[in-house]
């Protein structure tokens, strides 16, 4: 694939591309995250995403786990947030929804 051409070599490389189900690279295998939804396209939301896996990478959690982890839980936590609603999620709401998902 191209993601596999992109990061040729590179075997410490986790890659994230956020969208309709978020693509998760560790350097070898290609991983996908249908969890979420339309609100996730708010303003800031990737900078959420960016947050929860650089803090999970702070507690020595591998790269590409944290990677697939945080993305994971920053879907669980919006989904906590927008329950049927799919318009008007702020990404601070999920920041306030992290609690509720790592409980």
């Amino acid at each position: 694939t191209k993601l596999h051409a992109m990061f040729e070599g590179c075997e410490t490389c986790s890659v994230v591309l956020k969208g309709s189900g978020t693509l998760i690279f560790d350097g070898q295998e290609i991983r996908v995250c249908s969890l979420g939804n339309a609100a996730m396209s708010a303003p800031g939301m990737g900078d959420v995403l960016s947050g929860i896996i650089i803090a999970l990478m702070a507690q020595n959690v591998i790269a590409s786990d944290a990677a697939e982890l945080g993305v994971c839980l920053h879907a669980a936590a919006a989904s906590i947030v927008t329950g049927d609603h799919t318009r008007g999620l702020l990404a601070s709401d999920v920041i306030v929804a992290l609690p509720k998902v790592l409980c």
